[in-house]
């Protein structure tokens, strides 16, 4: 197990030995075997194929290709393989912050939201730069494990890296606030935004998410044209609010 893994407390790798791969700069001879490792991931249909796959791009002198390996995370979180994404992700002695960005979401779906967590801290601790994406997943975590200390600090961070004006992570901050209850913070993040439809839905779910059904039936009414995920987000909110019974 890497230093990495084990300030994160996750637990040692089972399947694999241990090594030293790095992703500073690899140089990928066969792009023939590239393409086809891309495109067995990219068709992989369930957990049960993940295996040979990786078999496959190992075979192939591959493993240390962060394209592929972050592909490879992706399919193993997409078909609930965690603990095998974790052993994968173990091998990285300097795991970038593409692959921590993919175990982040793998533990996310998982709804292993501290992990999602300290993966990020670790990440900071070990000096990786953090970019939109990452920011974006482990404000997701944040959000649904309730970690509004963290959260906070996310926000700090991004805002110091210039990345509070990227979309994804104002949608991310939308959310995050709203199943942490910080609704000022909320409505300032609100403000800052375009009206548009994909905004509004995740106001809509984050009033819904608190119980404010009045309010997101006002948000719900400033929607011109509403798409299926608007009218999803509102009727599961309705639903699980007792106001459709």
């Amino acid at each position: 197990m890497n230093c990495f893994a084990q300030a994160i407390g996750l637990g040692p790798a089972l399947l694999f030995p241990p090594n030293t791969i790095s992703n500073s700069n690899p140089n990928y001879s066969n792009s023939k075997h590239r393409k086809k490792a891309v495109s067995l991931l990219q068709k992989c249909r369930n957990n049960n194929e993940i295996t040979p796959i990786h078999a496959y791009i190992i075979k192939n002198g591959q493993e240390d290709d962060v394209f592929i390996v972050f592909e490879l995370l992706r399919v193993c979180s997409k078909f609930n393989a965690i603990d095998y994404a974790l052993k994968i992700f173990e091998q990285f002695s300097k795991p970038n912050v593409s692959l921590c960005t993919a175990l982040i979401d793998g533990f996310v779906l998982s709804r292993l939201y501290d992990h999602g967590i300290r993966v990020y801290m670790q990440m900071i601790e070990n000096f990786v730069m953090p970019d939109n994406y990452v920011i974006s997943s482990v404000l997701k975590a944040c959000g649904f494990y309730g970690d509004m200390r963290t959260g906070r600090g996310v926000h700090a961070q991004s805002a110091k890296l210039g990345l509070c004006s990227n979309r994804s992570v104002k949608l991310k901050l939308l959310e995050f606030n709203g199943k942490c209850g910080e609704f000022e913070n909320r409505k300032r993040v609100f403000d800052e935004m375009p009206r548009d439809i994909v905004a509004l839905t995740v106001m809509i779910s984050s009033y819904l998410d608190c119980g404010f059904v009045k309010k997101a039936c006002d948000v719900f009414d400033l929607v011109r044209i509403k798409d299926t995920v608007c009218w999803t987000a509102m009727i599961d909110g309705l639903v699980r609010n007792g106001e459709m019974n």
